[in-house]
């Protein structure tokens, strides 16, 4: 009951200071926003002790398996078809799941049809009783009525379109969900023992994980309801990962643990592998392959999927100590601190796109926006490469930066080394525009929609969308060579080719041939085919001819 009360008492709290005006937060104002040609599509206090400070992380999470739906009513003659999603942004490919169907016979980016009314199915209506899908077709067709008798015509189609959730964790274990697009609170949970660390957060179609100190607690992703709680092998490093059918955790004495999502009975796997994570793992957005950088000069990449294990594992030139960023097709790129950046694709063997040399070392995770890669030095000093080869986009690279915020369209959002939003064109490299006003005080990089997220230190969250935007696009970069046609080349290469890859079952140690030198199981002591190991052919060892002389010549 108490607990119930508490839950109530931060709903409350989080929907009145939702309607409070932020004027000592320096996000990004109206003036600001239309020069941009953005629009604000909410602004929200996340519930935390201490404001953007108490946060322990935040993560943008696309649901795909359980999409919005929407009863549109739109001007003009009814579609040939009956459901649409908005395609991705003009310099990407729509995501899996987030494929368009036609309208009137047109192609998925010919959908220009204007609609005139949205309502959205599960939302609650003035009692505050939930619409279902029959309710919104009634109610749309009730419009459709009324706007025919003042002479427009008018039908009615449904959409789906994937869902986006912001989840916000604070450092007293307050677990919140929240409408990414609307900015309204789905659920809050209280989750762990106050006092002690909470890592980062975890998120997949169906579930939630959180770290707290040596505990990992599954949540129920659809209502926040506690599924089970377990104790880690071994201390957590950053936090948890979801990736396929397994909850990750990189542990601090160079492990990696995984817990099982759906079959808490199922035992949980151990990997030793060389050397201590650098960074958490990123999951590949198109599979649950997953990379991640150790302090021993190794990338590795894992499958998550059935019985996980180690693809392969790439020795770098120097240390990867930023986060790996993927793009799909399992795509993986990352730069070094000598000031090598990587491409690879992550097939059964592992396949280098590309690796280029630059003379400043990089900290900081990629950017990849459709067909560019982005990376920061660490002078402040941003890098643009072609996804598919490594050549440079721009003539030079942009300066005195300090974060990148995420991009969309031809905009690339960044934080400057002194604070201040920066607006860079992505196709040629240039400042548009620099905003000292804007200042986010907690960085919230978005790659997945054309939404820009801005935090402020109170923990007040702003949205921004573009102006001709009202449902979000879902960018995933343009593959050109898809993983299936990569694995077939891969098993045509010559076996005696060298390859940069050591085989993902290789010892931690950096060798699976006998220690002592000897190849193939031979004698350790370099005897071959089994010979007697003083050189003898099976010779009487002393020299003697026939087994029946005497040994003294007589």
């Amino acid at each position: 009951m108490h607990r119930t009360f508490a839950l109530a008492g931060l709903f409350m709290a989080a929907s009145i200071s939702a309607n409070l005006s932020s004027a000592d937060e320096a996000l990004m104002t109206a003036n600001v926003a239309s020069r941009l040609g953005l629009v604000e599509a909410w602004q929200r206090t996340i519930p935390t002790p201490v404001g953007a400070a108490s946060l322990a992380d935040q993560k943008i999470f696309v649901h795909s398996e359980s999409p919005h739906v929407y009863i549109e009513i739109v001007a003009g003659a009814a579609p040939a078809a009956t459901a649409t999603v908005p395609a991705a942004t003009d310099d990407a490919e729509p995501s899996p799941g987030a494929e368009a169907k036609p309208v009137a016979g047109k192609p998925k980016s010919a959908d220009t049809a204007k609609v005139l009314m949205r309502i959205a199915v599960g939302t609650p209506n003035a009692r505050g009783v939930s619409i279902d899908q029959k309710e919104a077709e009634r109610l749309a067709s009730n419009e459709i009525r009324r706007m025919k008798r003042r002479g427009i015509q008018a039908t009615m189609r449904t959409t789906e379109v994937q869902r986006v959730v912001l989840y916000s964790l604070a450092d007293d274990g307050t677990l919140e969900a929240r409408d990414a697009e609307t900015g309204r609170p789905i659920w809050i949970a209280q989750v762990g023992t106050q006092g002690l660390h909470f890592g980062e957060i975890g998120v997949s179609e169906k579930y939630v994980t959180v770290v707290n100190g040596a505990n990992l607690i599954q949540i129920d992703a659809s209502n926040g309801t506690i599924i089970y709680q377990d104790r880690t092998g071994n201390a957590p490093q950053f936090g948890v990962i979801n990736a396929g059918d397994f909850a990750m955790i990189a542990t601090v004495g160079g492990g990696i643990e995984g817990y099982p999502l759906s079959d808490p009975t199922i035992d949980p796997f151990l990997e030793i592998v060389a050397g201590q994570a650098m960074a958490p793992p990123t999951t590949s957005p198109t599979s649950s392959r997953t990379a991640w950088s150790t302090d021993r000069g190794f990338v590795y990449v894992m499958e998550l999927i059935g019985k996980p294990s180690t693809l392969f594992r790439l020795n770098t030139n120097g240390l990867v100590s930023g986060r790996i960023a993927a793009a799909s097709g399992d795509r993986f790129f990352f730069g070094s601190d000598t000031g090598q950046a990587y491409a690879l694709r992550a097939t059964r063997s592992g396949d280098v796109m590309w690796v280029v040399p630059f003379g400043e070392p990089f900290y900081d995770q990629p950017l990849v926006i459709g067909e560019q890669v982005m990376m920061l030095s660490t002078y402040g000093r941003l890098f643009s490469m072609n996804i598919d080869n490594g050549d440079l986009s721009w003539d030079k690279p942009v300066t005195n930066v300090d974060q990148m915020l995420g991009g969309f369209g031809n905009q690339l959002f960044v934080r400057t080394m002194g604070g201040s939003l920066s607006v860079i064109d992505v196709k040629t490299g240039k400042t548009t525009g620099t905003f000292a006003n804007v200042r986010p005080g907690h960085l919230l990089p978005n790659t997945q929609t054309d939404r820009l997220y801005l935090v402020g230190e109170s923990g007040v969250v702003q949205c921004l969308r573009p102006i001709d935007s009202e449902l979000p696009r879902f960018i995933v970069a343009p593959d050109r060579k898809p993983t299936e046609e990569l694995a077939a080349e891969t098993e045509t290469k010559d076996p005696a080719e060298k390859s940069p890859f050591d085989p993902g079952s290789t010892d931690p140690f950096g060798t699976t041939a006998d220690p002592f030198g000897a190849g193939g199981g031979a004698d350790p002591f370099g005897a071959g085919g089994g010979a007697d190991p003083f050189g003898g052919s099976g010779a009487d060892p002393f020299g003697g001819g026939s087994a029946m002389d005497d040994p003294f010549g007589n």
